[in-house]
């Protein structure tokens, strides 16, 4: 779960209480300071396999909305991707801490979870995908992406019921086409047009970026399941917009990732970021001989030795 936050429009100041559970998940991260994050204790890697864990939560007892606020704020996204989220016109807010006040546009956290996603995707013949929506609710929108080096294509599909068979993008479109289409949907799913730029702008290098992946809007249902929130007082209206990501591992980037090794190309490598790992494994899986196999397997081996230099 990648940095959800949450908006608050106040006419005038007020102070509440916000709470957001996990199911069978841990918060990792948050801003601004909160006051329980549970579970509490030391967390070990292998936390969420264990049938018995907990729901984690994240609550901020007093968090003060003040439309007057005046507190500045870095807004640079080149100096923090995060900064795009707080282009809106959401209330600003305030959380008093020992340190003292800490200001924001919104509430951050983010976190890890053994949920189940409600959505699946399989590569078929002649470059189709075959996706499933596993929930009892329908998938609002899938956006099928491709980027190959300055190439990009995509193919946004309608309400996804039970199953689809999705056909490959053309090559022809552009980012600013795609971020526009994005925002659509965004907006038709409740979200303020400002709130929807700021979510695509602060995503733009990672949905974006090379490869091949569907974005998907979670059913609403799906979401108040997995993350319950409550705030008190209630607020009038309550909209949650959540986009997913499944990233894919087609022959393309399969023949990417080899070339760039057989190059060095060690940019490349690093564009697909934390996703060369389950690409080289999903590799490792389906190679045609043990010899390609073991070669694939050390460039695997390379990749961890990289990250504990």
């Amino acid at each position: 779960m990648e940095t959800p936050v949450l908006y608050f429009y106040a006419p005038s100041e007020q102070t509440v209480s916000v709470k957001v559970s996990f199911a069978k998940g841990v918060i990792t991260e948050w801003y601004p300071h909160a006051t329980r994050v549970e579970p509490a204790a030391t967390l070990w890697d292998g936390i969420l396999l264990n049938d018995n864990v907990d729901d984690g939560s994240i609550a901020w007892d007093a968090v003060t909305l003040a439309p007057s606020q005046t507190a500045p704020l870095p807004t640079d996204q080149r100096e923090n991707r995060y900064y795009a989220a707080r282009q809106t016109t959401s209330t600003p807010l305030r959380v008093n801490t020992s340190a003292g006040p800490q200001y924001e546009k919104f509430l951050f956290y983010r976190g890890v979870s053994n949920f189940t996603v409600p959505i699946s995707a399989q590569l078929q013949p002649e470059n189709k995908l075959r996706v499933e929506n596993r929930s009892a609710q329908p998938i609002p929108s899938t956006i099928l992406f491709e980027r190959r080096g300055e190439k990009i294509g995509f193919r946004i599909n309608g309400v996804l019921q039970n199953e689809a068979v999705l056909e490959a993008p053309e090559l022809t479109a552009t980012l600013d086409s795609l971020a526009s289409a994005l925002e659509g949907i965004l907006i038709d799913q409740g979200l303020y047009q400002n709130e929807a730029q700021a979510m695509v702008q602060t995503w733009r290098d990672s949905w974006f970026e090379g490869g091949s992946r569907l974005l998907y809007i979670v059913p609403a249902e799906f979401v108040n399941n997995v993350l319950p929130l409550t705030i008190s007082p209630a607020p009038t209206q309550i909209t949650r917009v959540f986009v997913g990501r499944l990233e894919l591992v087609t022959p393309a980037t399969q023949s990417a990732v080899e070339r760039a090794f057989a190059a060095h190309d060690n940019a490349t490598l690093a564009s697909y970021a934390r996703f060369l790992e389950p690409i080289l494994l999903t590799m490792i899986k389906q190679a045609p001989t043990p010899a390609t196999a073991r070669q694939l397997q050390g460039h695997l081996n390379a990749y961890y030795s990289s990250q504990f230099r």
